[in-house]
């Protein structure tokens, strides 16, 4: 091979590298680079940008569900899950108005008048020196028992019949004369010393009887008792009376009109 073929086959040899071979330009390489990196950069801020948006949306969502969640009480739900419990301030009782007053002095009154009236409309009773009154309303007319006096357990007595107490039961007040006890008075428990006009002494005793207690009752009553000693006799009261207070405040009027002749 001569000097020419050599020439021409070397300058073949570079033409087929340059084609096999791609242009690389330093400047071109650099822009491009920077074109990318700036791509990537706004596509992480905008991804960024998104997930802000969708935790804000998140979390108000979760506050205005556990506002709308809350109880009438005041319950709330956090977040987390943790329920905070408000509790309204009590609320004192209202004093009561001027008319309220006004209305319950009246009723008051009302009450205090209608307990005397009834007080005024006793009856009079009259045995063998003794005066007392009885209630009103007696369901038959007055027993009389003229029966002597024989001993500190029997003699004459008067009885006011009342009205029923329920059952086979009556109400009733009973005034007897007796003999007095060993001179006195029987000794007995639980009594109270009263004072009563013309008596040397006396005792009473009120106390509530109920069903099934000792004396048989079948019903709820006032039993009342008053033991007087006056002038060498003895006086024996005994009475049964409505239940409650009502019963014990008619007992204490009865007894409190008794008086010795």
């Amino acid at each position: 091979m001569n000097e020419l073929d050599t020439s021409l086959l070397s300058a073949r040899l570079h033409s087929l590298a340059d084609e096999l071979t791609p242009a690389v330009d330093p400047r071109r390489q650099v822009a491009a680079a920077r074109a990318q990196h700036k791509r990537k950069r706004r596509g992480r801020l905008v991804l960024v940008a998104v997930a802000t948006a969708t935790a804000a949306v998140v979390v108000g969502t979760t506050a205005a569900a556990g506002l709308l969640s809350a109880g009438a009480d005041g319950d709330v739900a956090d977040r987390n899950g943790i329920v905070t419990t408000t509790t309204a301030p009590s609320t004192p009782d209202a004093a009561p108005t001027a008319e309220e007053a006004a209305a319950a002095a009246a009723a008051e009154e009302a009450a205090r008048r209608a307990e005397q009236e009834a007080a005024e409309r006793w009856e009079p009773r009259a045995f063998q020196g003794v005066t007392f009154a009885v209630p009103p309303g007696a369901r038959a007319a007055d027993t009389v028992d003229t029966t002597p006096v024989s001993s500190w357990m029997d003699g004459p007595s008067l009885t006011w019949n009342g009205p029923s107490l329920g059952g086979d039961e009556y109400s009733f007040v009973s005034v007897k004369i007796l003999n007095t006890f060993q001179g006195g008075l029987p000794p007995t428990d639980g009594v109270e010393a009263v004072t009563v006009p013309g008596a040397e002494l006396a005792y009473m005793w009120i106390s509530a009887g109920t069903p099934g207690d000792l004396s048989g009752s079948t019903v709820d009553k006032t039993v009342v008792g008053l033991d007087i000693l006056a002038g060498g006799r003895r006086i024996s009261l005994g009475a049964q009376l409505v239940p409650g207070s009502t019963g014990e405040q008619m007992a204490r009027d009865l007894i409190a009109s008794v008086v010795v002749g």
